[in-house]
């Protein structure tokens, strides 16, 4: 079934902890957007504003798709520049201020609203990264960040720049495809300016050709940092869906786009490894891992320290009303992969 028909079908509102004051260096505000992703919306901030992105902080990644209300904090950024403000689909409220930058540890979670019309009553669902991690309508982030880990550098770059995807729109697969035919000639105006990151990229390549490492560092630091985080996010579906389709016997598949998912009727209290370098795995968990990062043809010490995520997690204040859904989700869970547990 078809969700996000418009951007009016999927809410979602941000909880978090935050205390406000009357001074600080950061400024907190309420960032309304429709169909925009958080990084796109705060890079467009940022250059509205003419100061570095990197003044900026969140604590959660939302989806482009849908209505969504988020927290963000600026560092000396004041009130009257926020209302100066005019970006389409764009709405922000100032809230106070603060002593620190927002970041994960601040979030609970999110409440949603989506129109889906379902009788299906549901506790639980198996806490699966969604598309949006991978980079949504390029779902490439993953191999990003993988070829970053291995150093490949000129090909992170390229998976970056080339490669058209099938929802991008004809402008951006056109100046893709020039930049393929074009490799090594660095010309901004190739891209439209909407691409402010591949812009970015060209920019930097223009005065340090072949200095590919650099130019991914060109890029914000939440989206460098995210590029790793897919692959990790991959490793952690592709191992976890193993595990699953291996201990329940009755399970069903659903294909995404990187791969396909498993899905089961049994709650597991269990934590799955987001892998690290001093990871210390056994038994089932290290087979299916270790299984999934040869295939990829990476190792433990490819990656920074290891974490742990719930396998499942469980729906809180599930209500229906008429064609509507609600629900809370604690914080790194997807509302998109509710969906996908209520159709498979």
């Amino acid at each position: 079934m078809q969700i996000k028909e418009t951007p009016e079908d999927f809410i979602v509102e941000e909880r978090i902890r935050l205390n406000t004051k009357s001074k600080g260096d950061y400024t907190y505000f309420l960032l309304e957007k429709r169909n925009w992703t958080t990084l796109k919306a705060i890079e467009f901030i940022s250059n509205y504003l003419k100061v570095p992105v990197k003044r900026f902080s969140f604590a959660g990644q939302k989806d482009r798709r849908g209505i969504t209300k988020q927290h963000v904090s600026a560092f000396h950024i004041s009130e009257s520049m926020l209302n100066k403000i005019e970006l389409k689909d764009i709405k922000i409220k100032f809230l106070g201020y603060g002593d620190r930058p927002l970041s994960l540890g601040s979030l609970i979670g999110n409440k949603f609203q989506i129109k889906y019309p379902t009788k299906k009553k549901i506790d639980f669902i198996v806490n699966y990264y969604d598309e949006q991690r991978f980079g949504g309508y390029r779902p490439n982030l993953h191999l990003i960040g993988k070829n970053v880990l291995l150093k490949k550098y000129e090909e992170a770059v390229k998976l970056f720049l080339l490669y058209p995807f099938e929802n991008e729109t004809k402008d951006y697969k056109d100046a893709r495809k020039r930049q393929e035919k074009n490799w090594g000639k660095w010309h901004v105006d190739r891209y439209p300016k909407y691409l402010l990151n591949e812009r970015k990229i060209i920019g930097y390549l223009s005065k340090h050709p072949d200095d590919y490492q650099g130019a991914l560092h060109s890029l914000p630091k939440q989206l460098f940092d995210m590029m790793t985080q897919s692959f990790q996010s991959y490793i952690w579906n592709e191992s976890l869906s193993r595990y699953l389709k291996s201990k329940f016997k009755n399970h069903r598949e659903a294909p995404y786009s990187v791969g396909k998912l498993v899905f089961v009727d049994e709650y597991l209290n269990l934590k799955w490894p987001i892998v690290g370098n001093d990871s210390k795995l056994t038994g089932d968990v290290k087979k299916f891992v270790e299984e999934v990062l040869n295939e990829q043809g990476v190792w433990y010490n490819n990656f920074q320290k290891s974490l742990e995520r719930d396998a499942m997690t469980k729906v809180k204040d599930y209500k229906i009303n008429g064609d509507w859904i609600s629900f809370f989700l604690p914080k790194s869970s997807y509302a998109t992969m509710l969906i996908k547990n209520l159709e498979n």
